[in-house]
């Protein structure tokens, strides 16, 4: 929430926590069926997790690595792109699937 390190207090978290509690709690008891929210966490969250996020690492590192970096490496970045790809495709589809539902 932006509070600098030296303004954090325990008095300040314990406001919070105080603050967040009920509207959490009211939350929970308004909201009977977190299907969608869930279908739509894992279309997006996960997709990226598994397939989007270690690709762009791999790519990144293998870009740092410069004229350092084999020809293997090189070429399994370009399939890393197309890994990456196919994963944000996956996530849409997922998406899709989740507001149709």
């Amino acid at each position: 929430m932006s509070v600098p390190t030296e303004k954090r207090t325990d008095a300040k978290l314990n406001k919070l926590t105080f603050v967040l509690l009920p509207i959490i709690t009211a939350l929970a008891l308004v909201v009977k069926d977190l299907s969608f929210l869930l279908s739509l966490a894992g279309a997006t969250v996960d997709n990226s997790l598994i397939y989007v996020y270690p690709t762009m690492i791999f790519r990144k590192a293998v870009k740092k690595m410069g004229d350092k970096a084999t020809p293997a490496l090189k070429r399994e970045s370009a399939v890393s792109w197309i890994i990456s790809s196919l994963g944000i495709c996956m996530g849409f589809i997922g998406i899709k699937m989740a507001i149709q539902q």
